[in-house]
């Protein structure tokens, strides 16, 4: 079966990382994967590195300007085009832009096509514009599924995580430039506001006096297109904001810039620390961290407390600095604690988190896509 993943790639985050995980995974027996990007997408070369064909047509921003019409329905007509060249079985879009460009190249070509909603900036006209057009939607949490009640989603198919890294604790440690005797708490994540570095940094201020050899990293890099006022902003203004505050706080924060391998930061840190200020639709770190076993607090919002369940980590209000610093010390000062927490939270991500879980999902519903009758 033939399937043509879409994703603009504009960078490497988690969707990126999502579908080389996925392709990886996929049972090629069945499966034959080809990408689909944006010829600007400094991803390319990536994509290219996992093995499987790459091929590139214009996935342009579709907003509400005056030519959103004809660039939806541009960018549709090439990727029909694509899909029919290719002999493609069925298309799967995994982002808002290549959702209603998707849409678009199905109602054209006649491919099947099948959204995974993976966030909550799909708009709600959107989906119910364009949400009939898919012969599949599937999400990744109850919480995007209570969130989109206008969709019709046939079920879920969460992210799933590499196996730790074998490096050992000593070797990330000294890549990292971290002493063994740091008690390290990371946080992993693009630098845009409403993940909460800047929450991370005011609990570590707090913690750093109780705590004298805590160690705070702060992993991601800012992006140039998330140069924007507001929560959903970022940049490089908001990373030189947070240096600035690290500084002003005295808190004991490194900043690594972006990983491509963040094993490393999970075999080094004693507990991982998820801060987000807004709903997350997931929780990729986390369940990383969990497969790793890393403890982890985490912001009580959005999809996370579907994936932190009792005893499996700790949950704190989003955007409190103090809960974070008490959880925090709490959690550092107790070494067996942090134990049963990293034990508990292995076993529940190989349980429902692997990446060969992932891929049998995914497969289950693409079947099911290439089946299925068309929505009315």
């Amino acid at each position: 079966m033939n399937v043509l993943l879409v994703g603009h790639a504009p960078f490497f985050g988690g969707a990126e990382a999502f579908l080389l995980d996925l392709i990886s995974a996929l049972d090629r027996a069945e499966f034959t994967p080809s990408i689909v990007a944006d010829p600007r997408s400094p991803v390319l070369e990536r994509f290219r590195a996992s093995g499987v064909p790459v091929l590139t047509t214009p996935l342009p921003q579709i907003n509400r300007s005056p030519i959103f019409l004809w660039r939806l329905f541009y960018a549709g007509a090439r990727l029909a085009q694509l899909a029919r060249t290719t002999r493609a079985d069925l298309m799967h879009s995994f982002t808002v832009r290549t959702h209603l460009i998707g849409a678009v190249a199905a109602q054209m070509s006649g491919v099947p096509l099948l959204w995974r909603v993976c966030d909550d900036t799909l708009p709600r006209w959107a989906g119910t514009l364009f949400g009939r057009v898919p012969r599949v939607i599937v999400t990744v949490s109850r919480y995007i599924a209570a969130y989109y009640p206008n969709l019709r989603f046939d079920g879920f198919a969460p992210d799933g995580a590499r196996p730790p890294s074998a490096i050992s604790r000593a070797a990330a440690r000294a890549e990292l430039g971290l002493r063994d005797d740091e008690l390290v708490v990371a946080h992993l994540g693009r630098l845009v506001r409403w993940k909460g570095q800047d929450v991370f940094i005011r609990a570590l201020a707090r913690v750093a006096p109780t705590i004298p050899n805590a160690r705070g990293l702060i992993v991601g890099a800012w992006h140039a297109e998330d140069e924007k006022h507001g929560p959903l902003g970022g940049g490089q203004s908001y990373a030189r904001e947070l240096r600035a505050l690290a500084e002003q706080l005295r808190a004991p924060i490194t900043f690594t810039g972006f990983l491509r391998d963040p094993g490393i930061v999970y075999a080094a840190a004693d507990v991982i620390a998820h801060t987000s200020t807004a709903p997350e639709p997931f929780g990729r770190t986390v369940i990383e961290a969990m497969i790793a076993g890393c403890p982890v607090v985490a912001a009580n919002s959005g999809a996370l407390p579907e994936i932190v369940t009792p005893g499996t980590g700790l949950l704190t209000p989003p955007g409190d600095a103090n809960a974070l610093a008490d959880a925090l010390v709490h959690l550092l000062t107790d070494s067996e604690l942090r134990a049963r927490i990293a034990d508990a939270a292995r076993a529940r991500a190989e349980a429902e988190y692997t990446l060969d879980q992932m891929a049998r999902r995914i497969e289950h519903f693409y079947r099911l896509t290439a089946q299925s009758k068309i929505r009315n």
